[in-house]
């Protein structure tokens, strides 16, 4: 996906080239069934929508530059102010982490970390960010919750942002060998269900050693 301008984002598939013109409509449209595909239910409506507006802030390359800075470094800003600004850069981290976690995975190698390693600081950075709003408003309602939620259900959502990425992505060979090889790995049913919708579900994974040595 990019952004021909301010007012659509284009959208590449397998048939073609298509312009969609409202960004935060088609991601929503997209999340509600990568959600429901996944059985990833939010407790509180909210943080559904903040899932949206997350993706749909990401076309726009201010925020693209985000992904620029390492994590740590990210980090170690934040937590070198105290705060509103500190809790505006824990946010920043916590969806530039889940953002990164969920369309940005291959690329963690080549920097040097991993997929437990991000979902861990951006869950540390929702839970920093939620115990600020509740220390300056205890009763701090369902946006304080959202970030409770984000927190502590970081993983999922991270799983839910990939199935949008697989949703919305041109799925070329080189992304079903990767599927596949995730799908060796982890023997994921989620993985299985996305080969089999590919039309490569009649594949099995080549055995392991535990399994020859077990029987």
């Amino acid at each position: 996906m990019r952004g021909p301008g301010q007012n659509g984002i284009l959208i590449i598939r397998m048939s073609g080239v298509e312009t969609c013109a409202d960004v935060r409509e088609f991601f929503r449209e997209h999340v509600t069934e990568a959600l429901k595909s996944l059985d990833v239910r939010p407790a509180v409506e909210a943080t559904e929508h903040y899932l949206v507006d997350l993706l749909a802030g990401f076309t726009a390359a201010e925020r693209v530059q985000e992904m620029c800075t390492p994590f740590v470094e990210q980090l170690g800003k934040a937590l070198s102010v105290q705060g509103p600004e500190r809790a505006n850069r824990m946010r920043s981290l916590g969806d530039a982490a889940l953002f990164a976690s969920g369309f940005l995975a291959d690329s963690f190698s080549m920097r040097g970390v991993t997929q437990p390693y991000v979902i861990a600081i951006g869950a540390r950075a929702y839970g920093e960010v939620s115990r600020a709003r509740s220390a300056v408003v205890p009763d701090a309602g369902p946006d304080s919750q959202v970030f409770v939620e984000l927190a502590d259900r970081f993983a999922a959502f991270s799983r839910v942002l990939d199935e949008v990425r697989e949703q919305t992505a041109m799925c070329t060979d080189g992304e079903l060998v990767r599927i596949y090889e995730r799908w060796c790995t982890t023997r994921s049913p989620e993985l299985f269900r996305r080969l089999n919708r590919r039309g490569v579900g009649a594949l099995t994974p080549p055995r392991r050693e535990s399994d020859d040595e077990s029987n």
